[in-house]
């Protein structure tokens, strides 16, 4: 029975993190959970309505098909633990492979075929389409969102009920999220993306909120692929 994607998504991120501390310790979310959070008030009529155009946008940006290759400076943290490597990523139009290297370029991981795979590590089947959202700094969800509220120029966006409780919150004039949320059961993991720059986000900073473990992701090189 296949799980729900949000809770797929989950499982990429808390255990990247634990692996060996290379992968996910790339997104350093300095300050996302000891800064202090943003007071959101209920929005009016037209304010949802351009939170809701500017959140079409923002996916439609992302769910570019485009085949590329991304190249990410990785920094993990985990506890006392810090270290660099490299994410190496190619997104095709049907398939994402990437490979994770350590400081000297050997490969710890791999993902390809929906799963990712390393020395010393069971095979662990991640949604394409949950890795592309992260690296891509937009959520979709299975249905739109709702806005839950507004401050200044920002929206509060939520998914909830069924298999969703994700939380995003959107930059209303750019179309870009500043950061998600994915709350479970286990505990929260969050994503933030702390640079204003167009296009694709050229940092991202994951936090497994309950350890306190994070990766900061910066994109060093992106270009064309054939496909």
């Amino acid at each position: 029975m296949n799980r729900p994607r949000a809770h797929r998504s989950q499982n990429l991120i808390r255990r990247f993190l634990p692996l060996g501390a290379p992968l996910l310790a790339v997104l350093t979310a300095a300050g996302c959970a000891g800064a202090r959070q943003p007071s959101f008030v209920p929005a009016a009529r037209e304010e949802a309505d351009r939170a809701l155009s500017a959140w079409k946008d923002a996916v439609a940006k992302a769910e570019d098909r485009s085949p590329v290759r991304l190249l990410y400076d990785a920094r993990v943290s985990q506890g006392p633990f810090r270290m660099s490597g490299t994410l190496a990523v190619r997104e095709g139009t049907g398939a994402l492979e990437a490979t994770l290297s350590g400081p000297f370029g050997d490969p710890l991981a791999r993902y390809s075929e929906g799963a990712l795979r390393g020395k010393g590590m069971r095979p662990i089947a991640i949604d394409e389409e949950d890795l592309r959202a992260v690296l891509a700094g937009a959520w979709k969800g299975r249905q739109p969102p709702l806005v839950a509220g507004v401050n200044g120029g920002d929206a509060l966006l939520r998914w909830s009920g069924g298999a969703e409780d994700v939380e995003g919150t959107l930059d209303v004039a750019r179309a870009r999220f500043r950061s998600v949320r994915i709350r479970r059961r286990e505990g929260a993991i969050q994503a933030t993306y702390p640079e204003e720059n167009a296009g694709r986000p050229r940092r991202i900073d994951l936090e497994d909120l309950s350890s306190g473990n994070t990766l900061r992701l910066t994109l060093v090189a992106s270009e064309a692929a054939p496909d």
